[in-house]
């Protein structure tokens, strides 16, 4: 983090304090003079990389309240930069500090427009910082400060008037609920605590009647008035500082003050200025007076820290990540070593199991194929009940059929050189015997005979045979007559049923006939 330093303006000097922790200390101070200035512009070009806050303890200051019409984005920048023009024409330090809204009615915003309006006494220092390139944070004041810590000390609720010392004199605040209203600072000749606790007083006493007088407290009122001073000086100041019918005065522990805040270097006397400092270096005001043309080298020092803080969030990312591989490569070694281990003990196993079995001339690879082959021949074996299903089926349609013999096979291919009988028909839709080179087929061919009543009746077999096999034809289902009880073709000669013309046990029409379904 880089280093803060405060410059304090409080009249035609400036102190340069560094602070650390807590812990403040000067490293020198410097005239608005061309020796001066040169010694500063050294300082600064030695100190380069710090961050510079300049914190102003003049008298020089304005404070304007005002009501205005809420409004946002670029129309409220612009109706506020045009009152501060209005308010305060000859400067370019002003700053615009919201009060809140009002609760009632339009609910207009309250503004404090606030000023250092002697820019005379600022131009010399702000020419040598802008020349040393130094990273200027912001230019501040004391009660812009004291708006940021004071309500710790005094709460939120009624006006109280806050009481000061800085080495610039004695300054009074005036705070509402808890938010700055003005401030005025009373320069002293000798810092003595008399003349201390005079000026308090009278002071008081001065900003009670100009806040009847602007309304801004109600006649008849006391007014809290809250004084920060060392505990061992507050014995002297009360007796300036006595309570009355406006004012009642409250003394606060400046000592237990610093160490609540964690000051570590708590100041000797009544001068709050380490205070000051060490609250604008821990508590920095978000309002500040300084244009945007003195903060230019604070914006690039922004966005330089922003880079680098990314820089380094990344590197820590990939780190981080490339701890979580390392890890992870470790895990997945031994998760290696175990895993080969494993198949070392498996495959002296498995190398045991070999040898205790019985010698076969197959080697494992051919072994191992022809397993492959079986199971994709197993896979390919069709089941039987679908075709012997189909079969019953067609039986129960023809109950005089009597089935004698089934065979079931696989045949690459049907025979395609064994005569059809000329009334035989393939189904319609029914595959070719064609078709089957590739896949092969599954057949059964079924032996059965017709009722011994038939036996002189070869028309009443044909038609009987025929419906038969009509029945079982279907698509994908291939029906062939193998063998007919009687021969028809004209080479055959005709026979008798039998002896004295009468119908035999022996001479039962018998017929064949193959059904097959692609595989």
């Amino acid at each position: 983090m880089a280093a803060k330093r405060i410059l304090l303006l409080d009249g035609p000097f400036l102190t340069a304090y560094y602070w650390s922790g807590g812990h403040i200390r000067v490293e020198g101070e410097f005239s608005h003079e061309p020796v001066g200035l040169e010694a500063l512009a050294a300082y600064l070009n030695k100190n380069r990389s710090s961050l510079f806050y300049l914190l102003a303890d003049i008298p020089e200051e304005g404070f304007q309240l005002e009501e205005l019409p809420y409004v946002q984005g670029g129309d409220r920048n612009a109706l506020l930069q045009r009152r501060l023009t209005q308010y305060y024409y000859n400067t370019p330090l002003s700053a615009a500090i919201s009060l809140g809204r009002a609760p009632t009615g339009r609910r207009d915003e309250k503004l404090l427009f606030a000023a250092l309006t002697r820019i005379e006494t600022f131009t010399p220092w702000l020419d040598t910082l802008r020349e040393a390139e130094a990273i200027l944070v912001g230019v501040y004041s004391v009660p812009l400060v004291l708006a940021g810590c004071a309500p710790q000390l005094m709460g939120q609720s009624g006006p109280v008037l806050f009481v000061s010392l800085t080495r610039g004199g004695v300054r009074q605040s005036f705070f509402d609920q808890g938010k700055l209203h003005f401030s005025r600072l009373s320069q002293l000749a000798t810092h003595s605590l008399d003349e201390i606790g005079r000026t308090s007083a009278d002071d008081s006493a001065k900003i009670f009647q100009y806040l009847v007088a602007q309304r801004q407290i109600p006649r008849g009122a006391a007014l809290r008035t809250m004084v920060l001073a060392h505990p061992g000086q507050i014995p002297a100041l009360q007796d300036f500082c006595r309570n009355t019918a406006e004012l009642q005065f409250e003394f606060i522990d400046l000592a237990a003050t610093a160490r609540q805040q964690k000051l570590r270097d708590v100041p000797a006397d009544s001068n709050a200025d380490n205070l000051f400092i060490h609250c604008l270096a821990t508590k920095t005001p978000p309002q500040q007076f300084a244009p945007a043309n003195e903060r230019r080298f604070h914006n690039l020092w922004q966005i330089r820290f922003a880079l680098t803080s990314a820089a380094w969030v990344m590197l820590a990312g990939c780190l981080l990540f490339a701890g979580k591989t390392a890890l992870n490569l470790y895990d997945l070694r031994d998760t290696t070593e175990a895993t080969k281990a494993l198949t070392a003990t498996d495959t002296r196993r498995y190398n045991t199991i070999l040898e205790g079995l019985p010698k076969i001339s197959i080697t494992p690879d051919n072994l191992r194929a022809l397993s492959s082959r079986f199971e994709a021949l197993q896979k390919r074996t069709p089941a039987m009940a679908p075709l012997l299903i189909h079969v019953s089926q067609a039986l129960n349609d023809n109950p005089r059929i009597e089935l004698t013999h089934l065979t079931w096979k696989i045949v690459d291919q049907l025979d395609a050189g064994a005569k059809t009988p000329k009334d035989a028909k393939p189904a319609a839709g029914a595959a070719t015997p064609a078709a089957a080179v590739a896949t092969g087929w599954v057949t059964v061919e079924i032996q059965a005979q017709l009722p011994l009543a038939l036996v002189s009746d070869q028309r009443a077999q044909i038609e009987l045979i025929e419906s038969f096999a009509e029945r079982l034809r279907a698509s994908q289902t291939n029906v062939r007559v193998l063998r007919r009880p009687f021969d028809i073709e004209s080479d055959k000669p005709l026979r008798s049923t039998g002896k004295d013309g009468e119908a035999q046990p022996a001479d039962v029409p018998k017929f064949a006939l193959r059904i097959a379904r692609p595989l």
